[in-house]
């Protein structure tokens, strides 16, 4: 990803090009730097040829020059993290999908919406099937509208966030688009009532769209509660603020929140530290056999209130977490 870049618009496109502001910079003293080395050689190849002027070599007591280092790129928040700023307090679950993380899991190297017809339906194919996708993506249904009008497609979301209240009601979403994405023909297509995008909001420095309850807000979502239950990026993430209305055995204390986050072959359930329930939980879900035939192996860790269980068909564990049918996250009984 690019840092310190002007950013000038693309003639003709959605897309800005970033021009780097180092780029043609520096060059006096890129050269001042390698000159040192080069004149201690050129001092010693005329010595040998036995010129009765020899270019004196630098200073052995100069400080030599520093070697180059590696740069640290800036790590971003996970896309559950950042979510949680924008979800008001009437929410009650969020469905967090990394389009990201999605195509670096499938080694699709660039996801945009320039490739070719047949490689974007090729990555969604394979997502739906290889992938724990809790969204399918919004803006395919319109995805030759925009593609044609504004330059732009669902391939250019990096990230997308469905919101739901407590009976299950769709009231809003929250799209993270690639940087390189110019937010004024993003405001074209709201303004051009293309749907979903019809009415929604464009936060221009964080290439965010808000639509419907999305909103920025004072304190994140859940509090510091739930933004301890999240960690690290993820395919998909699930988020509740409460726990699945069917009751589990009575050893069970309250469950107030809890995530689950997938990545390539594992699922973690993260349910907060300090329970202790943890197994009966645990034992509970194994029972049920819809749920255990999807999630194997089951594995609890006490220490900081996880449920780690491998995946044995994607698409059939995104339509049990989708359809909350996650024995571990039972209410009290």
């Amino acid at each position: 990803m690019l840092r310190r870049q002007e950013l000038v618009p693309a003639r003709g496109s959605g897309r800005i090009q970033g021009i780097p502001a180092w780029a043609g910079a520096g060059g006096g003293r890129l050269c001042a730097v390698l000159s040192r080395p080069v004149l201690a050689l050129a001092a010693a190849l005329v010595a040998l040829s036995g010129c009765s002027s020899p270019i004196e070599a630098p200073d052995a007591n100069e400080p030599a020059v520093p070697l180059a280092t590696a740069a640290v790129t800036e790590q971003r928040p996970p896309a559950a993290r950042v979510v949680l700023d924008y979800v008001p307090d009437d929410v009650a679950r969020v469905t967090v999908t990394d389009y990201e993380q999605v195509a670096l899991q499938l080694g699709v190297v660039d996801l945009a919406s320039e490739l070719e017809a047949g490689e974007r339906a090729d990555f969604w194919r394979r997502a739906e099937t290889e992938t724990v996708l809790l969204a399918d993506g919004l803006l395919r249904p319109v995805q030759e509208r925009l593609q044609r009008d504004f330059s732009l497609g669902q391939e250019d979301v990096r990230w997308e966030a469905r919101l739901f209240d407590d009976a299950g009601r769709e009231v809003g979403f929250v799209q993270s688009w690639a940087a390189i994405i110019d937010p004024g023909v993003l405001r074209r297509a709201v303004e051009a009532g293309v749907r979903p995008l019809r009415g929604a909001t464009v936060l221009a420095e964080e290439s965010l769209v808000l639509s419907g309850v999305a909103e920025e807000v004072e304190e994140p979502w859940g509090g510091e509660q739930l933004a301890e239950l999240v960690a690290g990026p993820a395919t998909s993430t699930y988020l509740e603020l409460g726990c699945v209305d069917e009751p589990g055995p009575d050893a069970l204390d309250e469950l107030e929140a809890y995530t689950v986050s997938f990545g390539s072959v594992l699922a973690t359930a993260r349910l907060g530290a300090g329970r202790r329930d943890l197994f009966d939980r645990l034992e509970s879900a194994a029972g049920d056999d819809s749920f255990s035939e999807v999630f194997t192996g089951g594995a609890a860790d006490p220490s900081n209130g996880r449920l780690g269980y491998e995946i044995a068909s994607p698409p059939r564990a995104a339509a049990l977490t989708l359809r909350r049918a996650l024995p571990f996250a039972a209410c009290a009984g």
